[in-house]
């Protein structure tokens, strides 16, 4: 389960971590179904209303925030930092097409940023091992990974395990969402309403299933072992 030195309260935290994941119903009912261990991230963002207010009432002294890693939280603070520090950054996730498309939406949103990429896709096991080890010895300031739950994690990990000095970050569907908009893939008052999940629903149907089945099965196991995060 997780750890309750690893959970990120609030954007200072969030920025001070050198290896940042994040989770959601979703992702931790995936992450915890292939037991992956996610101890060697620094800190682990709450994705969702629903799980922060789940863990706020599980750790009844903590008051932790939503952070996602998007336009309506922390995105922006990564890339204004690698704007304005002339820091060096890679792109790692959705297809190709939709990772180009998301490098030139971020590098006219933020002037002088330096930023490389490409997909998330690889021909095997072997061509993913090799690709990651040659990205972990660049100097790249930071990686951001969206290859879906798991596979960034292990991605994530993986790139520590090889050497990367950097910082990591995961980033869900963030890459493809940012490539399908003007780069702030929520409307304002979608997000002052916290009706994030709804506007999925309508822009990726694909994502119903998930809301309606997979969200219910995460809360039953999370109740089930709301002693282990006392």
């Amino acid at each position: 389960m997780l750890r309750r030195n690893q959970i990120c309260t609030n954007t200072t935290e969030f920025t001070k971590a050198k290896a940042v994941t994040f989770l959601n119903p979703y992702s931790f009912l995936q992450i915890y179904n292939a037991n992956s261990d996610l101890s060697r991230f620094d800190k682990i963002c709450i994705d969702g209303v629903a799980l922060k207010l789940f863990l706020n009432l599980a750790y009844r002294d903590s008051t932790i925030q939503r952070l996602s890693f998007d336009f309506t939280s922390v995105a922006h603070l990564v890339f204004n930092n690698a704007a304005t520090d002339s820091q060096r950054g890679f792109i790692l996730g959705s297809d190709q097409t939709s990772n180009d498309t998301f490098l030139s939406k971020i590098t006219n949103m933020f002037p002088g940023i330096s930023l490389d990429g490409r997909s998330g896709y690889f021909d095997d096991a072997e061509d993913l091992s090799n690709s990651l080890s040659a990205l972990a010895s660049t100097d790249y300031d930071f990686i951001v990974i969206g290859m879906g739950a798991v596979k960034q994690e292990e991605a994530g990990i993986a790139l520590m395990d090889a050497g990367f000095k950097g910082r990591i970050y995961t980033c869900g569907g963030f890459i493809h969402q940012t490539a399908m908009g003007d780069g702030h893939y929520y409307p304002g008052w979608i997000d002052r309403f916290n009706l994030r999940f709804a506007y999925r629903m309508f822009k990726e149907p694909s994502t119903i299933k998930r809301y309606l089945t997979v969200y219910p099965k995460a809360f039953v196991l999370l109740f089930r072992n709301i002693k282990s995060f006392k």
